[in-house]
């Protein structure tokens, strides 16, 4: 464990202060905020599976590619994946890229899904199948909703290029990695609805979400002792949520946002800036900081004014 027992209360204290201050206000900054466009919940359910699905690479780029996918599947994007047919898919995404991905992949991602929808009637009521209350975390059950999930697939990926799409927008979490995004998604509907999170499905419980650990989320968790591993995988993701479950062991993982902000938005970059330091709301937190010379922090925020 990193994170010594003394430090717990100040990281908690600037914690809170940081989730106040990134909060809704910030959702254009976050494909989660295409998923609050809608009104049903059904609708808001598979805008925010898309989103959290294609949230890899740069921020803007990852809202225009979930944007033009919406615009295709149109006001009720639920019920036009209920109604996909596999020789239409490929035809409604012509022409989308995100990244590597291309339409073929998102075609069958969608038919999926879509399946999936008409058998159980949401994606919740999937889930729930290998849900298990009992379990520390959700892992286990997010091993067997992507299982089953791949399961409505209704042909074997055309190519290897597009079966590396296809494992990609559903990728393994029993190979060890973190799967960002699929836990991403998680937060988004196990998290009661507070103006980010979504709050649509009643059955997990928030204690059992790990962090969608990214590379924001790892370098920040270092500097502030959640973890000190070198590797963002799996075993990284849960350092840092145990470590978060001493501060709230009920909710670990309701700063996900805010740090994550922080290191999107650039007020903490990868690259250490001085200057930005000495206005860091985590300040008094991070290793960084309470590393440097006396001589450097008092020049750096005389330099702030």
């Amino acid at each position: 464990m990193a994170l010594r027992a003394g430090d717990v209360p100040l990281l908690k204290e600037k914690l809170d202060a940081l989730a106040r201050t990134y909060h809704d206000a910030y959702l254009a900054t976050d494909p989660l905020g295409i998923a609050h466009a809608y009104r049903g919940a059904r609708d808001r359910e598979v805008a925010a599976f898309l989103s959290a699905s294609l949230a890899f690479g740069n921020a803007a780029a990852i809202r225009m590619s979930v944007k033009r996918i919406m615009e295709r599947l149109g006001p009720r994007p639920a019920a036009a994946l209920r109604r996909i047919k596999p020789e239409e898919s490929v035809r409604l995404f012509e022409g989308l890229y995100h990244r590597w991905v291309g339409p073929e992949a998102i075609g069958l991602f969608a038919q999926a899904t879509g399946a999936a929808l008409r058998s159980e009637g949401s994606l919740e009521a999937l889930f729930l199948k290998g849900y298990r209350a009992e379990e520390e975390t959700l892992h286990g059950a997010l091993i067997r909703f992507r299982n089953r999930l791949l399961g409505f697939l209704p042909v074997a990926p055309a190519n290897a290029k597009v079966g590396r799409g296809i494992s990609y927008l559903l990728p393994d979490p029993a190979s060890g990695s973190a799967c960002k995004r699929l836990h991403l998604f998680l937060r988004w509907m196990v998290r009661p609805e507070d103006g980010l999170d979504l709050g649509l499905w009643k059955g997990p419980k928030t204690h059992q979400l790990i962090i969608p650990l990214d590379t924001h989320i790892a370098r920040i968790g270092r500097l502030l002792g959640l973890t000190d591993r070198k590797t963002p995988d799996l075993k990284m993701a849960l350092d840092i949520t145990r470590n978060l479950k001493r501060i709230d062991p009920d909710d670990p993982v309701r700063y996900d946002f805010a740090i994550s902000r922080m290191g999107i938005l650039k007020h903490c970059p990868s690259k250490r800036n001085v200057k930005l330091c000495a206005g860091c709301p985590l300040q008094d937190a991070c290793r960084y900081w309470r590393r440097l010379p006396r001589r450097r922090k008092d020049a750096a925020l005389q330099a702030r004014g």
